[in-house]
C-alpha cells in the first residue's frame, strides 16, 4: 500500500514539472511569457530652439524584444532620418549620397533576409516593424552613419523581456535631453571674431576634426549663439565659411535677391556663380563637408538671405547686409 502512494505521488509530481516546463520555462531556464506579441516604441531623432539643435540617435539604441512583436520609431524632428535593416549579404548599408535612400524599402515584416527601410521620415511620421525571426539585427540611418545605429535584439516568442517600455522611455529622454545639451555647449566652441567676417556654416561638439559626435546644430553663425545669423559688413569685404561640424554637409547657396532656391537644385550639385556676388546670380559653394570652406565677396550694397540646401527646412538660413557699418 505505501508503494502505491509513493507511485501515485511520483506520478502527480512528475506532471506538476512536465506542465511547468510547457508554461512556465523556457532553454537554459529561462522563464516564459504568454505568447501575445507586444508593441514597442523608439525615437529616431530629435530636436529643439526651432531645429537648430538636432540630437543624432535612436532612442534608445538597443532594444530587445521577442519574435513577433513589432517596433514603432517616430520622427518628431524637421531633420528626415531613416530606419534601415540590411539584406542577407550585405556587408554596409549604402552611402549617404544614394538617390534611393529617400525611398521606402522590403514590407512590414522583418526575418533578416531582405533590405527593409523607411525611408526619409521627419516631422512626426511613424514607421512600424515586426520582427519573425530571433537574432540581433543592427540597423542604421542612412543620412547620419555612423553616430546614429541601433541594435534590435529578438529573442524566441514567449521569452522574458530583460526590460520594460516604461524603463526604454526613460532611457530615451536622458539621451535626447543629453544630446542636446551637448548641441547647445557647441556654440561656446566658436573661434572666431564675432560679427564676420568669418562664419561657421554649422557646428558640433568636437568641431570638424572630431569623431562624428550624436548632436548638431545646423545654423549658420558670425558668434557663439544661435541668434546670430546675420552679419553686417562693408562693400567689397570678402566671407568665409567654414563648416565646423563632424557630423553635417551643408552648402552656402545665395539665390537672386528676392527668390529662393529653385526646388530642383540639388543639395550636391556643384559650385557655381563664381567666387563675387551683386545679388543677381545664384551662387553656390557646393558640398561642404566637415572642415570644408568657402569665401564669397561682396560688390553690392544689399540685404542678402542665403541658404544651407540640406537643412534650409530646418531653418538654416542667414542673412549678409552690404554696405553698413559692421557691427
Amino acid at each position: 500500500m505505501e508503494i502505491l502512494k509513493r507511485h501515485a505521488t511520483s506520478v502527480v509530481a512528475l506532471a506538476i514539472t512536465a506542465v511547468a516546463l510547457l508554461v512556465g520555462c523556457g532553454p537554459a531556464g529561462t522563464a516564459l511569457q504568454p505568447l501575445r506579441p507586444s508593441s514597442w516604441q523608439v525615437i529616431a531623432g530629435s530636436s529643439s530652439q526651432q531645429e537648430a539643435l538636432q540630437a543624432l540617435q535612436f532612442f534608445p539604441a538597443t532594444i530587445t524584444i521577442n519574435a513577433g512583436d513589432t517596433v514603432t520609431w517616430t520622427f518628431p524632428a524637421g531633420e528626415p532620418h531613416t530606419v534601415t535593416f540590411l539584406g542577407s549579404g550585405q556587408a554596409t548599408p549604402p552611402p549617404a549620397t544614394d538617390p534611393s535612400d529617400a525611398d521606402p524599402a522590403g514590407g512590414s515584416t522583418y526575418d533578416g533576409s531582405t533590405y527593409t527601410s523607411s525611408g526619409f521620415l521627419l516631422m512626426g511620421k511613424s514607421y512600424s516593424l515586426t520582427f519573425t525571426k530571433p537574432g540581433t539585427y543592427p540597423y542604421y540611418c542612412l543620412i547620419h552613419m555612423p553616430e546614429m545605429e541601433g541594435t534590435v535584439v529578438v529573442q524566441p516568442a514567449g521569452y522574458t523581456y530583460p526590460a520594460t517600455q516604461a524603463i526604454y522611455s526613460a532611457q530615451a529622454q536622458a539621451g535626447i535631453a543629453a544630446d542636446l545639451n551637448s548641441a547647445s555647449s557647441a556654440l561656446t566652441l566658436f573661434p572666431y571674431v564675432s560679427g564676420g567676417p568669418h562664419l561657421v556654416a554649422g557646428i558640433s561638439p568636437g568641431l570638424a576634426t572630431g569623431t562624428p559626435a550624436p548632436s548638431t546644430v545646423l545654423r549658420f553663425l558670425d558668434g557663439p549663439s544661435l541668434s546670430a545669423t546675420a552679419v553686417t559688413v562693408a562693400v567689397g569685404t570678402t566671407v568665409t565659411w567654414t563648416n565646423l561640424s563632424n557630423n553635417e554637409p551643408h552648402t552656402v547657396t545665395f539665390p537672386p535677391v528676392g527668390q529662393t532656391p529653385p526646388p530642383t537644385l540639388s543639395p550636391f550639385s556643384p559650385p557655381s556663380g563664381g567666387s563675387s556676388y551683386d545679388g543677381t546670380t545664384l551662387t553656390n559653394s557646393g558640398v561642404l563637408w566637415p572642415g570644408a570652406s568657402y569665401s564669397l565677396t561682396f560688390t553690392k550694397a544689399g540685404t542678402y538671405t542665403y541658404y544651407c540646401l540640406f537643412h534650409d527646412d530646418e531653418g538654416h538660413i542667414g542673412t549678409v547686409n552690404v554696405g553698413g557699418t559692421p557691427v
